[in-house]
């Protein structure tokens, strides 16, 4: 059994509710286990010992036939989740009022133009690097009127399905 972490995208947001407490039992009920979620934006913990991508697609329809709208899920393992934090490109950097680190976790590899999207969105006060599927984000708010503005560009300029975690929640969903 392999621990792996979902990732769901734009829920509990307008009207794409699903209450958390509601989402353990449906996912225990089709055969996760150990299933645990963090805060309400869609972390959710579990144990399986199906592949990643066959797991995404199943939690995917699974949502869908449940909720009625489609939801993107981003899967990857505990030692996959490890391995991005140890690259942070940004080491020693502790988030705080002024600075906040994120990280984009992309669906799939992005294309062969990702490096000038990264550059494309780099600025004064957003630093962006990218490693294997994975965009880390260091904003500096002190010097950013839109926070979060550019991860949500990401998405559209690279063409692949993504969602973005802080970086606390990244460290708090290994377990």
């Amino acid at each position: 059994m392999t621990r792996y972490v979902a990732f769901l995208r734009a829920v509990n947001v307008g009207k794409r509710i699903i209450k958390m407490e509601d989402l353990r039992q449906l996912l225990t009920t089709a055969g996760y286990k150990n299933v645990s979620t963090y805060i309400q934006s869609g972390n959710i913990m579990f144990t399986a010992s199906s592949q990643a991508a066959t797991l995404s697609k199943k939690m995917e329809q699974l949502l869908l036939r449940t909720y009625g709208f489609e939801v993107p899920v981003i899967i990857r393992s505990v030692t996959e989740l490890e391995a991005v934090v140890a690259h942070t490109p940004f080491p020693g950097i502790v988030p705080d009022k002024k600075v906040q680190v994120y990280i984009t976790f992309l669906s799939a590899p992005a294309g062969p133009h990702a490096s000038e999207v990264i550059a494309s969105l780099q600025s004064a006060a957003e630093t962006l690097h990218m490693h294997d599927t994975e965009v880390y984000t260091l904003i500096r708010k002190d010097l950013e009127t839109k926070p979060l503005d550019v991860v949500a560009r990401l998405e559209k300029k690279l063409g692949v399905p993504c969602t973005t975690r802080n970086w606390a929640t990244v460290n708090k969903v290994i377990w």
